[in-house]
Parts: C-alpha cells; structure tokens; sequence
C-alpha cells in the first residue's frame, strides 16, 4: 500500500457484485491483497437486494446515498450498519436506487466473540455534535468508537462548513480510509470531489484544504487511532476527543439470520 493514494469514482475497478436479487453494480477502491483497509462501492436500483456478511471480517456498511431497510428496520442517507462476522443480512433498496460503502478490515483483531449480530445505527440515532470546536467551522458524528464491547471498527463523519479553510498536517497511529460524500478536499492545486476515496497508511503526515463549497466525508480504521501533530507537540486519543464530543454509539441490535 502505498502511504496515502487517491481513487476517484471514475478509476475504481468494476467488481463482481454480491450476492442478492435485482441490478447491482459494484466497484472496488482498495481490495488488493496488500491493502490493509478494503472499501467496495454498491450501486443498488430500486427493489434490490443486497447480501453482506463474511466469516472472517466484520463488514461496516454506510448509507452514502438514497436509504435501504434491514429487517424492516429504516435506514435513511448517512444512517450505518455492523454487521459482524460470521452474521448473514439482506439489505434492501427502498422506493429509490441507494448507494451503499462496505468497508472491512484486512484482518479481524483478536477477541472473543458471541453469536454473531446486526447493529443498525438509523440516521436519528448517529450521535453528533454541529458546532466541533465552538467556532462554527465544523461538525461530526460518530458511527463505531472500536470499543470492545460494541464494535473492533471505527467509523466517523465530518462536515466543515466554511470553504477555504485549511486542515493542518498531522498523522494517526492507524491506517484509513477517508471518501468524500459531499464537497471538495483539495491537495495543492487538485480538487478531489465526492466518490474519491483517499487511503492513507499509519503515521503518515497529511493536510488539506476544504473546497469552495465545504467538504463532508467519513474516515474509517480498524481501531481507534491517535492524532499526533506535525511537529509531535501535541497528541490525542481520538476516542476519548470524540465521546466527550459526541457520546456513544446506542445501536439496535438484532439477531443474525
């Protein structure tokens, strides 16, 4: 993997879809073997359904665009879910076409785990926090904290309202997966709009602008990372910074099968 790249929906490689009934059309961002983050990419037409679920991985599923239904459960635009492994789940488009983000982790981390479950985390029930920092400049939500008692992966979104405004370069102490869902993130004097998908490995020091317009993507790991800054002066537990702004994660949790 190389320390950070960049895939545009354009350069994502057409996939073979999974398993399910109606059209589907996939693509892949990083899926090679030296990846340590996977994140595939499903198009769902309307009165589709999509099977997910591995036996090795747990598979966190983001709802980028329209909303499908689990179990009858609602799962509107930027609502999530966690499906752990071993646990099998229908996804269904509902009404409209929807847009689905699967992303997994390589390798599983190492613990004990129950019978398999679902954890549905409807749009209502995102924890999140419209004003980060207390100057109007951003917002968050948190999807997966990588505690131990609910879910190894981790999962937030960020909103930055005012254009122009830079991120200062910093590094974290896991590998991830940004996608813009709304915006732009510029690098330098490229612009990078929704459906890009930046993988940057761990430790690596990185900034950016936000576009015009604002920027609003999520960023996904395996665990829960630490921030450092440029110069090493100041560091952070990232799930302690975003429990304290946002609180936990409650999901509906539903039995597998």
């Amino acid at each position: 993997m190389a320390r950070v790249e960049f895939v545009t929906r354009e350069k994502a490689v057409p996939m073979e879809a999974p398993s399910g009934r109606g059209l589907i059309q996939s693509r892949a961002y990083f899926n090679r073997e030296t990846d340590p983050l996977r994140l595939h990419v499903h198009e769902l037409a309307p009165d589709t359904v999509v099977n997910v679920g591995s036996p090795g991985t747990d598979t966190l599923v983001y709802v980028w665009m329209g909303a499908v239904a689990v179990q009858g459960v609602h799962l509107a635009e930027r609502s999530s879910l966690i499906v752990e492994r071993g646990a099998p789940a229908e996804i269904s488009a509902v009404d409209n076409a929807a847009t689905l983000l699967f992303f997994t982790p390589k390798k599983q981390r190492p613990g004990e785990q129950g019978a398999p479950r679902l954890r549905l985390l409807p749009r209502e029930r995102v924890p999140c926090n419209r004003d980060l920092g207390g100057q109007g400049l951003a917002g968050g939500a948190l999807h997966a904290d990588a505690s131990p008692s609910s879910c190894h992966l981790w999962l937030h979104e960020n909103d930055f309202y005012v254009g122009g405004n830079p991120v200062a370069v910093h590094s974290h102490s896991e590998d991830e997966i940004i996608f813009v869902r709304d915006g732009e993130l510029r690098v330098g004097n490229r612009g990078y709009g929704p459906g890009t998908a930046v993988a940057i490995a761990a430790h690596t020091k990185y900034g950016f602008q936000v576009g015009r317009t604002g920027l609003s993507f999520v960023n996904f790991r395996a665990s829960a990372p630490t921030y450092k800054s440029s110069d090493g002066t100041h560091s952070m537990d990232e799930a302690e910074f975003w429990r304290s702004q946002t609180g936990r994660p409650e999901y509906l949790e539903l039995p597998a099968g």
